[in-house]
């Protein structure tokens, strides 16, 4: 009798201990969290992350504290609502309580830049490749940055100079079509994940005069 006892005791605490163990899981994955959020940018462009990855300046990535690298969030600056997805992809913050490093590009689309730090929100979306139930879609499309009606090659290669010149990671593709019997030469810059960060990435080069156009594939 008292076997059978300590018997159900055990399967009732191993019961308990496996469904706490859920219940603790599933609030991590559906983490949000509230505080201060900061950027790093030009200094740092280039330099191996924690992850391995070469930080780049003009991605939508992000470094947190604890978050598995390849996790996505979402992070919205709670003083103007304006939102961006993130790849975790480096550790940090390490200064005081904030609680996300944020990539240069993503800090002007959030206007943090000359702010330099902000109060944000940050909800995990996605983790270990699985979407977060209850968080927004992440839209699966793929944009570009079009530029361009260039009667020559060459000046569509100059062109092509000044934006390897600004970012040596960016993939430029030069196209040519033919209008009217003309033969003109267009410029496809950069595959970005969302159209978000094709437009974040088009404001910086607006600040150069090399904007252009951001378009679906």
């Amino acid at each position: 009798m008292i076997y059978n006892r300590k018997c159900i005791l055990l399967t009732v605490i191993i019961f308990l201990f496996i469904g706490i163990g859920q219940v603790t899981i599933a609030q991590d994955i559906t983490q949000t969290e509230t505080g201060p959020a900061s950027w790093y940018g030009s200094k740092y462009h280039g330099r191996k992350t924690s992850s391995g990855e070469r930080y780049n300046k003009n991605d939508m990535t992000a470094a947190h504290k604890t978050l598995p690298f390849g996790t996505k969030v979402k992070v919205t600056n709670l003083a103007n609502n304006e939102s961006v997805v993130l790849r975790i992809n480096d550790r940090g913050p390490f200064v005081g309580n904030r609680i996300i490093d944020v990539s240069e590009v993503a800090a002007r689309k959030l206007d943090i830049h000359s702010r330099g730090i902000a109060n944000v929100k940050v909800e995990v979306i996605e983790i270990d490749g699985k979407t977060v139930a209850a968080a927004a879609p992440v839209e699966p499309e793929i944009y570009s940055i079009q530029k361009g009606t260039y009667s020559s090659e060459e000046l569509a290669l100059q062109q092509t100079e000044r934006l390897k010149a600004f970012d040596k990671y960016l993939t430029v593709e030069l196209m040519e079509e033919k209008v009217q019997g003309k033969k003109i030469h267009k410029l496809k810059i950069g595959r970005f994940e969302d159209k978000q960060h094709a437009e974040a990435f088009n404001e910086l080069l607006k600040d150069e005069g090399l904007e252009g156009v951001v378009a679906k594939l």
